[in-house]
Formats: structure tokens, sequence, C-alpha cells
């Protein structure tokens, strides 16, 4: 009861913070994960059967909960436009999808623990219901330690390390990943088959059949349906141009009936060359045209976008799925900092080039290696002369070293509460910088960060 007392109190306070309602919108997709784990203990606690121990209790709480986290990362690896909203973007969802799956990994370990501690039979309330065979205990048995050892095998291969050592190519990647509402489907069912408290409560298995359709629904849904109806378009590429030897500059005009409503910030997944010809991936939207014309700024970072780099060219086929993300400067108030490492300067490129935006006073930070490694450092100049509101600054690592908040303040000015703060670049970037900027008194709610690398 205290847990929900505090959620409630942080709800109330979220909804009376002067901030915008699309800010405001962002937590309620997180609180209600975090209120359906709370209101899921609370049933089991209340609705337990008599006769079982606080040890088999805690085991197989455990086990549930691991499964409704499961249940909630399959819901979030949809690409569901509306669900945006609630969690701050598509980038922003899959970061936490990430995250449940790790949790939900790591509730295994008391789950096992507990269970063998417990002799796994809930002791006295194993003789109160109705008993297992030895077959549905032995294919209970069987299923569970598949969709542990599976789950966990995609959860190790997704971490960020261990992929580049294994060098995993992202189309079997993404056919394994696709394998995860199968595993969990394991995973239910063992608990149907050898769960006790399930088994002796009618009103908890009704409860964990819900938790169960939940996501295997939006695993159905995300394979059957969303892959065909997923908004899209065609386009053709118009213009390459390659500004530096790792950095490709596309241009790509809509075909047929039109492009995508897309504007400045958003990101989209493209397909060059057909729909089964080079895999899908996601750039950030770096300018529309008045036209529908749509630009790219891509970086060859690995096998994938090296490969692109190396052999796109005009004249060829792409499709455009989207658009998403909620990198929006218009989340800001009057004075801005927005900062960019590498490539990470394409949304705030899209920002600069979108027809009909008023820009407010920002102090911009293009970081990069070198003045070699910043091709649209130009661009960049061009744009602070035609906009008085912009000022750019330039921080080469190799020369000044990296981006600090005291480099900040000294170019722009002492931070204060009011300033909102937009970062993309490389995730050790952000990461810092975010942390840096809430200690010198910058609210976490004016710190806003786009992840483009969120697979």
């Amino acid at each position: 009861m205290p847990v929900l007392i505090a959620i409630a109190l942080y709800a109330v306070w979220i909804a009376r913070s002067p901030m915008d309602v699309r800010l405001k919108k962002r937590h309620v997709g997180p609180l209600t994960v975090t209120v359906g784990a709370v209101a899921l203990y609370l049933a089991w606690d209340w609705l337990e059967p008599g006769g079982i121990s606080d040890v088999y209790f805690v085991g197989e709480f455990a086990g549930v909960l691991a499964v409704y986290l499961m249940s909630c990362t399959l819901v979030l690896a949809t690409r569901i436009t509306w669900l945006e909203q609630w969690f701050g973007g598509l980038d922003h969802m899959y970061m936490r999808h990430k995250r449940y799956a790790l949790l939900s990994m790591t509730l295994l370990v008391p789950h096992l623990l507990l269970h063998f501690f417990s002799g796994f039979d809930g002791n006295a309330l194993s003789r109160a219901v109705a008993p297992r065979s030895a077959q549905l205990v032995g294919t209970g048995h069987l299923l569970g330690a598949i969709s542990a050892i599976g789950l966990l095998a995609l959860v190790v291969i997704s971490l960020g390390r261990i992929g580049d050592v294994l060098r995993l190519p992202y189309e079997r990647w993404l056919f394994l990943h696709r394998l995860t509402g199968l595993l969990l489907l394991s995973a239910l069912l063992h608990g149907w088959f050898l769960d006790r408290v399930i088994g002796g409560s009618i009103p908890l298995l009704a409860l964990y059949v819900i938790m169960a359709t939940v996501g295997m629904a939006a695993y159905a849904y995300d394979e059957l349906v969303l892959r065909h109806r997923e908004p899209r378009a065609d386009y053709t590429i118009r213009r390459v141009v390659r500004p530096s030897p790792d950095v490709v500059d596309l241009t790509l005009a809509p075909t047929g009936s039109g492009g995508l409503p897309l504007a400045g910030g958003q990101f989209v997944y493209l397909r060059v060359g057909g729909r089964r010809a080079w895999r899908e991936h996601p750039f950030s939207v770096a300018g529309v045209q008045s036209d529908g014309s749509v630009r790219l700024t891509i970086r060859a970072l690995g096998r994938g976008t090296r490969r692109l780099h190396a052999d796109v060219r005009e004249g060829l086929p792409a499709t455009l799925n989207g658009p998403y993300g909620m990198f929006d400067h218009t989340l800001g108030g009057s004075r801005q900092i927005w900062i960019a490492g590498g490539i990470g300067v394409a949304p705030f490129l899209g920002w600069l080039t979108h027809p009909g935006d008023t820009l407010p006073s920002a102090d911009f930070f293009y970081c990069a290696p070198s003045a070699e490694a910043a091709p649209f450092l130009p661009e960049l100049t061009a744009a602070a002369e035609r906009l008085p509101a912009l000022r750019v600054h330039t921080t080469f690592s190799r020369g000044h070293g990296r981006l600090t908040v005291d480099r900040i303040q000294a170019a722009a000015g002492p931070l204060t509460p009011d300033t909102h703060v937009f970062l993309c670049g490389p995730a050790s970037m952000v990461e810092d910088l975010s942390r840096h900027l809430r200690r010198r008194g910058i609210p976490r709610a004016h710190v806003h960060a786009e992840h483009f690398a969120f697979r």
C-alpha cells in the first residue's frame, strides 16, 4: 500500500507540474507498467490459497513477475504509433523494452533458487489442489528450461558489447529476436502446468490468462498485422553526396501518390533497392522539402551501413516506414541548448531546414573528433548567419577534449532551471552529459535525448 501511495503522489506531482502536456504524457506508460506490477503483487498476496510457505510464494511470484515483464516487452516491441506518446517516442519504448527484459531475466534467479529450496511443491499447498501427472510435470519443467535458456540467450546477444564480439548479422539477430513470443508462450505454459498458486485460485488463474493474452496478442499483431499495415511510402533516391569518407547524404523523392508526413527530428525505417534488398534500418530525418523530398544523413558504422555507403546510387528505389520519434524542440522553452555528437547532428539539421518552423534562441554545440570529421559544419555556420537566434559552437575532442558542462556554460552563459537541453549522439556522451546537467540544476524533464542506437 505505501508503494501505491507513493505512485499516486508522483502522478499528482507530474499532473500539477508546469510542463508541456506532451512531457506529462510520456510518464503514463512507465507508471502504468509499475502500477500493474504492484497490483499483481497485491492480488497474489490477497488471493493466494492457504498453506503456502513464504519461500515458495516469493519464488513463485518472481516467476510470475518475470512473465509479466516479458509480456510488457512484447507490447513495447511493436511499432504502434499511438503508444509513443505515453513513453516518449519509439526509441524510448525500445530502451524500456530492453530494461524490462533484463529485469525479467534477473527475476529468474530467485524463482529457480527459492523453488529449489521449497521442494518445488508449495509444501502443504501441494495437497490442497489436484495432483499433476508425471508427464505434465515433466512437460512443464521442459518448457520452463526452454523459455529460460532461450530468453536469456536473446537478452545476452542484444547487449552492446557482447553483440560487438559475436558480430551477429542484423538479419539473424532480428530473426532470433522474433522468437521472443514463442519463448514467452513456453514460459506461460510452464507456469500454467506447474504453479500451485495459480492452480489453487481461479481469480489468480484468470489474471494469469489476461496477462498472457495481452503479451501474445501484441506478438501476434506485430507479426501478422502490423508488418503489413505499417505506414510506408515508396521513394526514389534522387541525390547522393558523400561529404566525408564515412558519411553519405541522401535525398529521396516520393513516388506514386506521395510521401510520408515527416518533420525534422523524427526518424524513419529505410529500405533501399526494394523491400527484399538492403535491410531495413532506422535513420533520423535531416530535412524535409516542400515537395515531400526527404533528406537522410548516414554514417558507415556497421557492416550494413558500410555496404549502403559503398553501393547506394541515384535512381535506386527505396521504401520508408514511419514516421516515429518525439525529439521535438517545441517541447522546450525560450532558451535551449542543442548538443550533437557526430552523426547525431541529423535531427538538428532537420529542425533547421524544415519549412515553417520558428526556432527558439539556441546555442548549438557540434561535437566531432576533428574538423575533418565534421562535414556539416559549413551548413551549420551558414544557418547561424541566416538565423540570428542560433549560435554554433564547435568542440573537436582530439584538440579540445570532450564537451563538458563547464565548457557549455563558458560559451552559452549560466544554465538556469528553465533551460531545455536537447542531445543526440553516442550513448556514452548522452548519458554523461545528461547526468552532469541534472547535477547542475537542469530538471530531468528539461533534458531531452534521442537514442539512435537502440537495437
